[in-house]
């Protein structure tokens, strides 16, 4: 045996403690991004490297998604591991789960051709689960899952965004 806690001991422990100590579940991930050459970029995000690219009819090279494509990405992702490591933790078998997201963008947004809003217009997404479960019970948890999924949040409610813009000679 590996040592390694189950996914369902993972969450009871990680309610346990929020509920006991809520400060503890304050979050703050950090990511770096630097400039390559062109449209392409590598993100630093732990130790892993985010590539984002522009496809070639955009003026990029086509290497790896734009920053909207991972932006929905991570609600598919977010949606897809939220509802398994919550159906674990509720014992729900579950042979498979799938997100398929489509948003929808005016680009003159970003091209400052018009007063339109540069982020998307709407997003849908389509969640397929296979389980042999009761559908009701799956559906309901779906249903949390989804109005408790960070990245979904952050989409519908308005966040903050604030920063600094540094400007050297060399």
């Amino acid at each position: 045996m590996s040592g390694k806690r189950s996914l369902k001991d993972i969450v009871a422990s990680r309610i346990d403690i929020f509920k006991r100590k809520p400060e503890s579940a304050v979050y703050r991930p950090v990511v770096l991004s630097q400039h390559i050459r062109d449209l392409y970029t590598e993100t630093k995000v732990r130790e892993h490297l985010v590539k984002s690219d522009y496809g070639e009819a955009a003026g990029g090279g086509n290497q790896a998604p734009n920053p909207i494509e991972l932006l929905l990405s991570a609600f598919a992702a977010c949606i897809e591991a939220a509802f398994y490591e919550f159906a674990e933790y509720e014992g729900l078998r579950i042979l498979s789960i799938s997100v398929d997201v489509e948003g929808t963008l005016d680009l003159r947004g970003l091209f400052m051709v018009s007063d339109v809003s540069a982020g998307f217009q709407d997003i849908r997404f389509v969640l397929r689960i296979v389980s042999p479960e009761d559908e009701m019970r799956v559906r309901a948890l779906a249903e949390k899952i989804i109005s408790h999924c960070p990245v979904v949040d952050s989409l519908k409610n308005p966040t903050p965004v604030s920063g600094d813009i540094i400007i050297s000679k060399t």
